[in-house]
């Protein structure tokens, strides 16, 4: 039930691509209306920051997944409900994932952090938030299964 760390890991890659293309596009678009300066660079880093909070905690929160762990089956849930994370849980989650990222070689550390983790193999912004990666089928079979049991 668990998804793949492969799986994990080329998702959060991705996911990165996705919104580094996006922000690419929609920072050109606002910062090519906006006067030459400060007002650009600050225009790109709310471009940056919004499409941040709607494709990763604004995605978990809503549909349990972002683009790149939809498209690669990956489902994000509540460690001891195995519920849908809330928004606020999800945006834990992925600003201590960014925290995490700037710190040298601490971020390395995080992503490889599943590798030795038992059972779960959690990352450790997954430990303090709470949060589990399971495989997005297996958990909708298993939920139906509970469903029409119960």
């Amino acid at each position: 039930m668990l998804a793949s760390r492969l799986r994990h890991w080329t998702a959060r890659i991705v996911d990165f691509l996705l919104w580094g293309a996006l922000t690419g596009l929609l920072g050109g678009v606002v910062t090519g209306l906006t006067e030459e300066g400060n007002a650009r660079a600050v225009a790109s880093l709310c471009c940056a920051g919004l499409l941040w909070v709607l494709l990763y905690p604004s995605a978990l929160a809503r549909f349990g997944s972002t683009p790149g762990k939809w498209l690669l089956g990956v489902r994000i849930v509540r460690m001891r409900t195995g519920r849908n994370v809330g928004f606020f849980q999800a945006l834990w989650r992925e600003f201590f994932y960014l925290f995490l990222t700037v710190i040298p070689l601490v971020g390395l550390v995080n992503v490889a952090a599943c590798l030795w983790d038992r059972p779960y193999h959690r990352c450790w912004h997954d430990d303090a938030a709470g949060t589990l990666a399971v495989d997005r089928k297996a958990y909708a079979e298993r939920r139906a299964a509970a469903a029409s049991a119960g």
